[in-house]
């Protein structure tokens, strides 16, 4: 009777942990409910079946019966999980060999104990709580790849499985295979953990590998993106210093245009001084308004200033800029252009009516931040990344050379939608 126990006992801690580990590997559609559910449904069938063959006392009929229903259970299981079929398979044969690599090292570490019959019980669940808890904590991105590109790998998984299934499968007693086999089973199993363990080992080093490899090709990007937005900044500031060349030209010429109408009202001709006075004035440039001391910055301001000017959008700028700063005034430049030109295009979209205005702030508050803040329509979104989504083509550069920016320098950036307000902040 206690022989009968201890063999159930040991017969239901393999059943159940063999589904708690398919469902490990596997990527299960519910959650952990559905598994215990599971669990127990394959646990009672194991115990009515476990107490048949233990009557008869035949326990490789057993171990074989075990096989065929845990290989109907594992069919069943398919459509609980999100994996493929042939990914299902590959789960599948995996748990098969790691049950029987814990069947041979628990069956003889067993005997090294007092009461084998449940020392043998209690080293299957150390065991495979331990492959679990490794798969959870460590093993699983790693085997997920695996499971991924299931064709390169497969052969070695049916290797090691018809090598081990033949000690299990092939024998009129189990036990007695255990027993006189010993030695080369403890030499499968070395090399079968040493296959696994080298697969591992090797997509860590790839994985790192390619995980260098896209970091620094993003560097690179984001470079080449910085370098292509400085340029165009560069061009826009070789143009406004034109601008403000012709303006300063047009100041020092101004001293000739007040003599020439000073001369015409001496000489009586009233009409011709009105109609040169009103030529000027229709011709005459604004003069540029100084937002702050950086010269780049403050191009930058004033040019995206009056285009929102010109669109019919208010702007509200408290611009304080320190003078000494670790980033470069022309890739600061770049960033506020791109931000200003983002809030643009977000205030244009609104409706007739909807109140439109952009407001900048630019402190040094410990960290120089640096916030932007406009009205923009509901359809406004962040995507996973916290970042604006955009599904239109063409859209997106300036974020990306935004992003780039605060990489490159380990700033952050946050982005803010709510209640019809964008707000996005940029902390260096």
């Amino acid at each position: 009777m206690i022989d009968m126990l201890s063999n159930i006992l040991r017969g239901s801690v393999t059943s159940v942990m063999d589904v708690f580990l398919l469902f490990t590997l596997a990527k299960p559609k519910f959650g952990r409910c559905t598994t215990v559910i599971v669990a127990s449904i394959v646990l009672l069938v194991n115990i009515a079946s476990n107490i048949w063959f233990y009557r008869i006392g035949d326990l490789t009929a057993l171990s074989r019966f075990d096989v065929v229903m845990f290989m109907v259970v594992g069919l069943a299981l398919k459509p609980l999980t999100k994996s493929s079929f042939m990914q299902w398979c590959f789960n599948f044969i995996t748990t098969i060999n790691i049950l029987m690599i814990i069947i041979i090292l628990s069956f003889h570490l067993g005997k090294l104990f007092p009461y084998p019959q449940y020392a043998h019980t209690a080293l299957r669940l150390g065991f495979y709580s331990i492959v679990i808890f490794l798969f959870q904590r460590y093993l699983l991105p790693l085997y997920q790849s695996v499971v991924n590109n299931w064709p390169v790998f497969s052969g070695l998984v049916l290797c090691i499985f018809f090598n081990l299934s033949y000690y299990f499968y092939f024998t009129d007693d189990i036990e007695n295979t255990l027993l006189v086999c010993k030695w080369p089973l403890f030499l499968l199993v070395t090399l079968s953990l040493a296959a696994y363990s080298t697969v591992f080992y090797s997509l860590k080093k790839i994985t790192a590998i390619y995980a260098l490899e896209n970091e620094n090709l993003r560097i690179q990007n984001d470079a080449v993106l910085l370098s292509q937005a400085a340029s165009t900044m560069a061009e826009k500031l070789e143009l406004m210093d034109k601008v403000a060349c012709q303006n300063s030209i047009a100041s020092h010429d101004r001293r000739h245009f007040n003599s020439m109408i000073l001369g015409l009202l001496e000489q009586g001709d009233l009409d011709e001084a009105v109609s040169c006075l009103r030529k000027q004035n229709a011709i005459q440039p604004h003069p540029n308004k100084n937002y702050c001391e950086n010269k780049a910055v403050n191009a930058a301001i004033s040019y995206y200033v009056d285009m929102a000017g010109q669109r019919g959008i208010q702007t509200k700028i408290h611009f304080t800029l320190p003078l000494d700063m670790d980033v470069d005034s022309l890739e600061l430049a770049v960033v506020v252009s791109n931000l200003f030109e983002n809030a643009i295009h977000g205030v244009a979209l609104l409706p007739e009516g909807q109140e439109r205005y952009i407001h900048v702030t630019c402190l040094q508050v410990g960290r120089l931040m640096l916030e932007m803040c406009n009205p923009c329509v509901d359809t406004v979104t962040l995507g996973e990344d916290g970042l604006p989504f955009s599904s239109q083509e063409g859209h997106g550069v300036g974020t990306k050379s935004i992003c780039a920016f605060a990489n490159a320098h380990a700033a952050e950036l946050l982005y803010h939608v709510e209640n019809g307000l964008f707000r996005v902040r940029l902390l260096i």
